[in-house]
């Protein structure tokens, strides 16, 4: 009996692990999430608008958005990836392309829970990101 239930809490652990392994690419993607994310939640609104890509850039003053959405949330607490999720396209990017959508479970000094979605397109080698939103 006592092999069974070692053996079940072992599979759990395992299965659990394998839920959160990433790919090469999924970790990428989430790397440039999470370095554009360290500039949101700095408060450096205009620079992190400034590092959306140039194609999207003008379809929301992002600074704003930020300052509207954003900042009343305070600190983050904790903020744990939940999914990377491929598309070859997503609204508003009109470009047949590889796109990554990176979520996030986050808990803010005053909010919590809430769930970001960071989209980006890979652009040559590179992923930029072209959209955010939280709810």
């Amino acid at each position: 009996m006592r092999f069974a239930a070692v053996f079940a809490l072992a599979c759990a652990g395992a299965c659990s692990a394998l839920a959160l392994s990433l790919s090469p690419e999924d970790e990428a993607a989430r790397d440039v999430a999470l370095q554009w994310l360290g500039v949101v939640d700095s408060g450096n609104y205009k620079d992190a608008a400034l590092l959306i890509s140039e194609q999207v850039r003008g379809s929301r003053d992002w600074t704003k958005y930020f300052a509207a959405h954003r900042a009343p949330l305070g600190r983050v607490n904790n903020r744990k990836i939940a999914e990377v999720k491929y598309a070859s396209t997503v609204p508003g990017d009109p470009e047949f392309r590889r796109h990554a959508i990176v979520r996030f479970k986050t808990s803010f000094e005053h909010k919590a829970p809430a769930a970001e979605e960071i989209v980006l397109t890979k652009m040559g080698c590179c992923w930029e990101v072209i959209g955010y939103e939280m709810n």
